[in-house]
């Protein structure tokens, strides 16, 4: 790539992360795909595929097309996507009719007018977050450019998604602590207890009903009451002793 070219990339990309910055992960997903289609030459379509708990998912796509195409990878157990999303390497098909590595994906492809992908892994802070996947209707449509441009795409996309990650990780915390402050102090006046008499309680019930600390605590912000299956009175006798 030549200098100027190179030159002109770093200043795109400098002013693309601000865009990119979006408030919540959903909504940054959605900003990669849809900046990718217009920034990496050859690219139509575009969606990112995620594995979250050994399960890939579709967060973000910028058409129907890309999350069928997707979906039909997951559904047949093959494909580039699923495959990039669980290495480290980017990944060009130049033309999904000959390539025999995914055969029943590469004919569902055909049948649906994508010749080309191109998809790059998107790294997130505890491991692979999953990988952006970019389609073409042509054959050969990613050339050394595009995966140049690709590729750094990619990294400056993941940086974005772990801002965004943190800051919802953040919110929720938050979140989570003003549930859980509010229902303890709750419980405090309605039953007569100290603050830690409260918060024992409160951790108790969750044990016991096998609910997350902060949707109990929220339920009890909700109603306004504890409710009945927390078993209050026989907890409530063992916060008082």
């Amino acid at each position: 790539m030549a200098e100027d070219e190179s030159m002109n990339l770093a200043a795109m990309f400098a002013s693309m992360a601000e865009t990119l910055r979006q408030p919540s992960v959903g909504q940054t997903l959605q900003q990669v795909v849809e900046l990718a289609a217009e920034t990496v030459p050859g690219a139509e379509y575009a969606s990112v595929t995620v594995v979250r708990k050994k399960r890939f998912q579709i967060p973000a796509c910028t058409d129907e097309r890309a999350g069928d195409l997707d979906r039909a990878q997951v559904r047949l157990g093959e494909g580039p996507a699923l495959e990039a999303s669980t290495t480290d390497q980017l990944l060009r098909v130049t033309d999904i009719v000959t390539d025999q590595r995914w055969p029943r994906f590469g004919a569902y492809a055909r049948e649906s007018g994508t010749r080309s992908m191109l998809l790059c892994q998107l790294p997130g802070e505890h491991g692979a977050l999953g990988s952006l996947n970019l389609y073409a209707s042509q054959p050969h449509a990613f050339d050394a450019t595009a995966v140049q441009t690709a590729a750094i795409y990619s990294a400056h996309a993941s940086l974005a998604v772990s801002h965004a990650s943190l800051v919802d990780s953040l919110n929720s915390a938050v979140s989570s602590r003003q549930y859980i402050g509010e229902a303890t102090g709750i419980l405090m006046e309605r039953y007569q207890l100290s603050s830690p008499e409260a918060f024992h309680l409160l951790v108790r019930a969750s044990q016991d009903l096998n609910v997350k600390l902060r949707e109990l605590a929220g339920e009890v912000v909700r109603t306004g009451l504890a409710p009945k299956d927390l078993e209050l009175g026989s907890h409530n006798g063992e916060a008082a002793r």
